[in-house]
Parts: structure tokens; sequence; C-alpha cells
């Protein structure tokens, strides 16, 4: 149980909320005062002093001070309709950015560790002084946390503060943007973070829905207990939603869970990122499918224990020559018991571009889960046209034109597969598609520009 489970009824609530009016109210106060001295001041500087103060409203966007609020910004609306496009170039300097999660990223390993290098390196090029921090790996020796710091990405070690907790509290003020990755990482420093970073503005990282996703592990498997425990942790989730300024979301069909459930709340979907890596091996000189995850995941061990069983036999009788290959490390020892034909677990690979380019297809037989799922993504910034199931494919807007084959049952993710790998046409197109949506979608560039309307949008 953690600490915010034993915590008695609302008093971690209450303690949070005089804090956040505390806060809004001098805001508040602030925003007002400077409206008033709109008014007495000349054109020029009034134009600069309005900028200001709708970074400061942009704040107290989610705040129960909504009337004064929207009176304040009609004010300003009125003295100057013109508004500073969201597309304003970024300044110089937009200060100091903490990203919290609990272990180091090993961007090699697992695709929320690419997320999470590819918002630190982004944040840095839009003008932060960024700061990663890792809570469980916080102390000794650490071997990822020095290879992020050989990459440029600057880390907060014991030399700094001999905890995360303890730098919150002590440095928490010249924060001015903290984003907590995860519920249970990043997110269980929230209420340190409303404490301590008072100018800060609060970004949760989500990563997926964790709710979400163990919600459907334990219908799938039918586990009342598992069910239980997984509603338990939704209300955590959404509180700390409720408390950040912004959510970052994957997944459009997350974007659109909580529309429904938290509508006040500003949710923003930013699809992954990836590099472009065009495929230059022809149809008939590639051989094989593969499946690739990190498989301390356990939607990864399901999706490759239902391909072994349910759809692979199929794959296996119609063509008897083809290898699955399974790239990812920490898999079960006895993952592949059983399995017919020629199935192998190469392990990590440190670089999969060359194992993408050998390969005819990629699959993504997951069964439940929630956002977006990086194999799919790497796979398409390949050039590797993929067959996935519709929870592997969910909330990206995927479709055949885009290099995906979506299948609902064994029988027919099997024909998908079997089709594909024989057809040099079809193979061709889904390709050259894969390209288009990686180019357009998956593009970094196009990422580090939504993420910085993103903070425009909350003043920062």
């Amino acid at each position: 149980m953690t600490e915010w489970q034993k915590r008695p009824p609302l008093q971690g609530d209450a303690r949070i909320a005089a804090t956040q009016a505390r806060r809004d109210r001098a805001r508040l106060a602030a925003a007002q005062a400077e409206i008033l001295a709109l008014k007495a001041q000349q054109v020029g500087v009034r134009a600069a002093v309005n900028k200001s103060l709708r970074a400061r409203l942009g704040r107290l966007e989610h705040t129960p001070f909504r009337p004064a609020l929207a009176l304040a910004r009609k004010l300003a609306r009125h003295r100057h309709p013109q508004a500073v496009p969201p597309t304003a170039p970024a300044p110089a300097s937009r200060g100091r950015a903490l990203i919290i999660d609990d272990h180091w990223p090993l961007p090699d390993r697992d695709s929320g560790s690419v997320d999470i290098c590819n918002l630190a390196e982004a944040l840095s090029v839009l003008g932060f002084e960024v700061l990663l921090a890792a809570a469980r790996e916080h102390d000794g020796a650490q071997p990822a946390r020095d290879a992020l710091q050989t990459r440029g990405i600057a880390c907060l070690t014991p030399a700094e503060a001999p905890s995360v907790a303890a730098f919150l509290a002590q440095q928490g003020a010249t924060l001015d943007l903290c984003v907590l990755c995860r519920v249970f990482c990043g997110g269980q420093f929230l209420e340190s973070v409303l404490e301590h970073c008072i100018k800060a503005r609060i970004v949760f990282n989500s990563i997926d829905l964790n709710f979400l996703r163990e919600e459907r592990k334990a219908r799938l498997l039918g586990d009342p207990k598992l069910l239980e425990i997984a509603q338990a942790v939704r209300p955590r989730e959404e509180y700390v939603i409720r408390h950040s300024d912004a959510t970052i979301l994957v997944s459009e069909a997350e974007r659109d869970l909580l529309a429904a459930t938290l509508p006040d709340c500003l949710a923003v979907t930013l699809p992954l990122a990836r590099p472009m890596t065009p495929p230059k091996t022809p149809f008939a000189a590639r051989a094989g499918i593969g499946f690739i995850g990190g498989f301390k995941h356990t939607p990864n061990i399901d999706a490759v224990r239902y391909f072994l069983a349910e759809i692979w036999p199929t794959i296996h009788g119609a063509l008897p020559e083809c290898q699955f290959s399974i790239v990812g490390a920490d898999a079960p020892a006895d993952l592949l018991a059983g399995a017919p034909g020629n199935v192998q677990w190469l392990g990590h690979l440190p670089d999969a571009g060359p194992w993408f380019e050998s390969l005819r297809l990629s699959v993504a037989p997951l069964r439940f889960g929630a956002g977006a799922k990086g194999k799919i993504a790497s796979s398409l910034a390949a050039g590797l046209p993929c067959v996935a199931t519709g929870i592997a494919a969910e909330g990206m807007a995927l479709v055949p034109e885009h290099g995906v084959l979506t299948a609902g049952d064994a029988a027919s993710f099997a024909g998908a597969v079997i089709r594909l790998y024989g057809d040099a046409a079809l193979w061709e197109q889904l390709s050259n598609g894969a390209i288009a949506y990686a180019s357009t979608t998956l593009s970094i560039g196009k990422w580090r520009q939504d993420l910085d309307m993103m903070l425009q949008r909350i003043g920062i």
C-alpha cells in the first residue's frame, strides 16, 4: 500500500487544496492588478505586459476562480484583441525543468525510455535547462545515468541532493516546469511538487494510462482480484491528472476517454516520435517475421505466448521455411517452450536497425495494453509493414495505407501474415505507406512543435 492510500481521508487533499488556493489567490490578485495597470500605460507597454498576463492566466486555467478568470481574459482580449499566436518562436531561455521517473531510461531497451529521452532533449532544444531524476535509482553507481550524461542529458545525482524529495524541498522554488512520468513513479511526488514548486507548471507524462492497461489485463484473464486492484489505481491517476496543468497522452483513444471522464483537464496527444530510416533492402531479399518488446512489460509476454500458441502454428503450416525472431530483454525462460518450427529469441539488440532491415514484416499481437505502441512506431519508421491486433493499433489512426494490417482473431491474423508475406506488390504498397505515415505523424520535429504549443498553452 502506498503512502497516499494510507493517509487519513481528506488530510492530504485539504493540505493540497489550501496550498493551491494560496498560490491561485496570489496569482489571481497579481493578474487583476496587472489588468488595472494596463489601463494607465501606453499602448506599447500595455502589449508587453499583456503578454505576461496571458502566461500567468494560463496557469489558472483549471482552478475554482473561473468567473474572475473569464472576466480577466475578457478584459485582456478587449484591450488587445490580437493574441500572441501559439506558434510564436520560443524564447532563448524558458527556465528550469525537472523530469521525474523512478528509474533511468534505457533508450536501447524499451519504448518508454525512448520517449523520456526524446522529451528531455526536446525541452532542451525549446530553451529549458533540463534535469532528469530517477527516484528509485537515485543512489549509488548507475551506468545508465552515466550513459545519459554522456549523451548530454543532465541527471540529478546524490552529490546535488540526497534524494528527489530533498531536492524538491531545497530547490523546488527554482523550477519553472515539473514533468511527472507515470502515476506511481513521478506521480508519487505530486504533493511535494505542489507544496515546494510554487511557480512551476506541472505536466503529467502518463506514458500510458496505468488503470486502463491493468483493467484490460484483469478482464482478459477474468481475474476479479486483479480487476479490483486496477480499479483502485484509477482514482489516484485521475487525481494526478486533475492537479496537473496538462497531461501528455500518446493515444487518441486515451484522450477521448479523458475527454469524457475529466472534461475540464487539459489532455494533449503527442504521438510517439521515432527517427526515420527508409528501407534499402527489396522485398525478395527479405525473410522472416519479427516481434520486438521488453519482457518486463507483461502485455509483451502475453502477446508472444498468444502468437506462438494460437497464430504461429497456422503460419508455420503455410510457410514452413519462415523464421519467427523475437527481440527484447528479460524474456521468461519458458517463452518458446513447445513452439513448432524456426523460432528464435535474439535477446536485447542495442541497434535493431539491421534486424528490421532483414525482415519481411513485424507483428504486434497484443491482447491488452494502453497508449500507443513503440513496436509499431519503430517498424513503420523503418518502412517495415506490420500486422497488429486492434488493441495494438488503437489510438494511432492506423489503416492499411499507413503500413498496418489489423486482425481481430487468431485465424484472420495468421491469414493477414501469410498474405502479406507472399505478396510483393502489397508489401511495397504498405512499406511506402509506412514511411509516409512516419514522416508526417512520427516526426521528431513535429513532436517538438506540438510539445512547444502545449507548453505555451499552459503559460510557459
